[in-house]
């Protein structure tokens, strides 16, 4: 046995001293003590591990921070029978932490909270910030009050272990285990809350990183919910395909139908399968190793249709080079190739499109020009009428009335019958300039415009001549027109008179009435509706582009000197457009013309003619009339007539003058006044008559068709007019 000379041995693994009598029975006792530590040692170090096991499985099914903190709290203020334990917080910006969740025992109130680190001392604070764990067994004895002595007894701490987690050099969070009474912390005790602080910081950390990446995915599924991006996965290694529904969808499959290789594939367009398949393959391919960017077509497998995807992504490869997946984003980009094509077509269509806008406009323009010419000349001929009107009143009133009296030799009538033609051709060439300047007087009713067609079909064939072959054509069941029916034959009339000049040679003269449903953008300019369409065609020598445009101008004519006044076509038009319809010429030299006539279809039936009962000139009335009119000609001329008729006359220059004889109480029985004069028109000293002798006839006469302001129905006389026209109208309104 090893001896010392002192008297003392020591055996390894004891390290103690013992007197040597009694050496061999207290190397028995040590060497028992050192089995029961060792036995104390391992049971220590199983709780430990058994502790340690139920923390990390309560912190890993911890749902969040939160629940992580209170977890570690608890588990550490049990195993350690403190009074509390917290995890805090801490603000790297500032000076402040929060306690978010602690343990306390029974009858210890919660420490949750916000606290400045300062208020506890100059000492926890600098602990804290450079990591060193803070360890006070005794508040009262160790900290003076200048140290925080007072904040701690203020929550009730006597003893702690506070830990510091001190992360990229920056205070990040502390865990604490609080005592109410003084308490001589042992270093195992020291080592487990500091333990226990790492691993509640790492879970911490962990859940919140979950909870940040779950949010992260939630965010990225909405925005390629909303962007419509599918995502696709090839495993190579297992052959798989992974496409979630949004993928499908492009490919025309189901979210719930299982997918193959094969399914993408057969549902390449195929025109596209081989590029897109090549694509792919490069992206696999470890001697490659592209981009697989490609736009390709599919044929939905389910239902059929063509759709554009664009689809991106790359391979995956391992170390040995091996592709083991190729994996990428895939977008429907339908709606885009529409747009593009639709713009390709656009474009390539811009240069015609272009074109053909600056020729409408040219086309429009030039309209408004003719237009604007034609309204001119139609208000130069309309007051040119107006006063050749009142310049034949009196002409055609005294020749009419010298035939009547049969004054003088058989010489004598001769020349007044002549004189009387040519006045009554003056007449019909003002209604034409009339009616070019569409002022002439309108009776626009429902026309039968099949039955009116039809009717003149012999009249036509007796004006055109047996060198003319006529055909009339009627379309079924047409329907009524609204028209005057008596300037709508001398209209069809004038055409027919114009095909048949056109044909010396003879042909045929076609004239057909057919409906039709006009839309925008038709030759007649008019706006979209039902129109009666009266054609009149001829095989004649036809018109070139330059005569078409004149041809509706008044005085032009295509017909040598003397054959024609050049307002046949101008009063056609001038018809067509009182009546709100319009005129169109087809024409082409060498090919004939073609006349059309629209007139608007009429939503009432058709009224049936009425033969107009002409009374004799020589019926005399008995009475007084009141004549007014600013032309002395003209009122000496009607005048003339009216005594004729039987009539007392009594005359006036103008309106007023008229008023005042009606105001000094003169009877009149009937009130003849023209229309336009200087001052009050006859329309107004109607209006006057009515107010102030509602029961006096009135009768208006103008140069004029188109009195402003006068009811369709009140009576008027057109100039120039002869006696029976005058007696047939004053029978109307006296009788």
């Amino acid at each position: 046995m090893p001896m010392i000379s002192s008297g003392l041995c020591f055996f390894a693994g004891i390290r103690r001293p013992f007197l040597d009598p009694d050496c061999h029975s207290r190397w028995t006792t040590q060497k028992g003590a050192a089995q029961h530590e060792a036995e104390a040692a391992l049971r220590e170090s199983e709780t430990r591990l058994r502790f340690f096991g139920e923390l990390e499985e309560r912190l890993f099914g911890a749902a969040d921070a939160s629940d992580a903190m209170k977890a570690a709290a608890e588990m550490l203020g049990q195993r350690l029978n403190a009074s509390r334990c917290a995890y805090a917080d801490v603000d790297t910006d500032s000076d402040l932490f929060w306690i978010r969740s602690d343990y306390n025992a029974p009858g210890v109130e919660s420490s949750v909270g916000a606290y400045s680190l300062d208020l506890f001392g100059p000492r926890a604070a600098a602990d804290m910030r450079l990591g060193r764990t803070l360890i006070v067994r005794d508040v009262v004895a160790e900290l003076q009050p200048s140290e925080g002595r007072e904040m701690f007894q203020a929550i009730g701490i006597d003893a702690i272990i506070c830990c510091p987690l001190v992360k990229e050099g920056r205070l990040a969070a502390m865990m604490a285990v609080h005592q109410d009474h003084a308490r001589d912390w042992s270093l195992g005790e020291i080592t487990l809350v500091r333990e226990v602080a790492e691993r509640c910081w790492s879970h911490v950390q962990r859940v919140g990183a979950e909870a940040r990446l779950r949010e992260s995915d939630e965010r990225l599924r909405l925005a390629v919910q909303n962007a419509e991006i599918g995502f696709w996965d090839v495993d190579i290694v297992n052959d798989r395909l992974i496409w979630p529904a949004q993928t499908k969808a492009m490919f025309g499959i189901s979210a719930d139908v299982p997918v193959t290789m094969d399914d993408f594939y057969n549902g390449l367009h195929p025109h596209d399968r081989e590029a897109t398949t090549a694509a792919f393959l490069a992206a696999a391919d470890p001697s490659i190793r592209a981009l697989y960017d490609v736009d390709y077509r599919t044929i939905g497998k389910e239902d059929g249709v063509e759709r554009w995807v664009a689809a991106k992504g790359r391979g995956v490869f391992d170390a040995s080079g091996r592709c083991l997946r190729v994996a990428g984003t895939a977008l429907d980009i339908t709606a885009r190739k529409r747009a593009e094509e639709a713009l390709r077509e656009l474009n390539a269509t811009l240069e015609a499109r272009v074109a053909a806008a600056i020729a409408d406009r040219e086309e429009a323009h030039e309209a408004l020009r003719q237009s604007q010419k034609m309204e001119a000349m139609g208000q130069l001929t309309g007051g040119v009428a107006h006063d050749f009107n009142n310049l034949l009143t009196p002409i055609v009133g005294a020749l009419d009335m010298l035939q009547r009296k049969g004054l003088g030799g058989e010489r004598e009538q001769r020349l007044i019958a002549g004189a009387a033609l040519s006045a009554e051709r003056a007449r019909t060439l003002v209604q034409r300039l009339l009616a070019f300047a569409r002022r002439q007087p309108l009776q626009a009713v429902s026309v039968d415009v099949a039955k009116l067609v039809s009717g003149m079909g012999d009249l036509v064939e007796s004006t055109t001549g047996p060198q003319i072959r006529v055909v009339v054509e009627v379309e079924t069941d047409l329907p009524a027109a609204k028209a005057d029916p008596n300037q709508l034959e001398m209209a069809l009339l004038n055409l027919s008179v114009n095909a048949r000049d056109a044909m010396p040679d003879g042909g045929t003269l076609r004239i057909s009435a057919t409906v039709e449903a006009i839309s925008k953008g038709h030759r007649s300019r008019l706006a979209p509706g039902s129109f009666i369409c009266l054609s009149v065609a001829d095989t004649g020598t036809g018109m070139d582009e330059a005569t078409i445009a004149r041809a509706v101008e008044p005085f032009f004519s295509t017909k040598g000197i003397g054959k024609g006044t050049g307002l046949g076509l101008s009063m056609v038009h001038g018809l067509a457009s009182q009546l709100g319809g319009a005129l169109t010429i087809q024409s082409r030299p060498g090919m004939g013309t073609n006349v059309e006539l629209w007139l608007p279809v009429s939503s009432e039936a058709a009224e049936q003619a009425s033969v107009p009962q002409r009374l004799a000139a020589d019926v005399h009335h008995r009475g007084t009339a009141l004549l007014v009119d600013d032309e002395e000609l003209v009122r000496m001329s009607t005048a003339d007539m009216l005594v004729d008729l039987g009539y007392a006359v009594v005359e006036a220059a103008s309106a007023e003058e008229a008023v005042r004889v009606l105001e000094r109480g003169q009877s009149i029985d009937v009130l003849v006044t023209d229309h336009l004069m200087p001052g009050m028109t006859g329309t107004e000293l109607a209006r006057h008559v009515q107010a102030t002798r509602p029961q006096l006839p009135v009768l208006l006469v103008s140069g004029y068709a188109e009195l402003e302001g006068v009811d369709a129905e009140r009576p008027r006389l057109t100039k120039p007019f002869r006696k029976d026209e005058l007696a047939a109208t004053l029978s109307t309104l006296v009788d």
